[in-house]
């Protein structure tokens, strides 16, 4: 994920040896496809650490 990051960061000032002339590269597409699964899989963390809180709230109140 980290690595990810370091690709997006370097094609934001650079091109690399695969970059293309229309300025597509499928290391930044690899890069970029990384980022997002990395996002959404702590979103989801973090909806299913806010709905047990949530549950023990409720049980607690009981």
């Amino acid at each position: 994920m980290v690595l990810a990051g370091y690709v997006v960061d370097f094609h934001h000032r650079n091109a690399c040896s695969r970059c293309r002339p229309d300025g597509s590269c499928t290391r930044l597409a690899d890069a970029g496809a990384t980022l997002r699964a990395w996002r959404e899989l702590c979103a989801r963390r973090e909806l299913r650490a806010r709905r047990e809180l949530r549950a023990r709230r409720d049980r607690d109140r009981r």
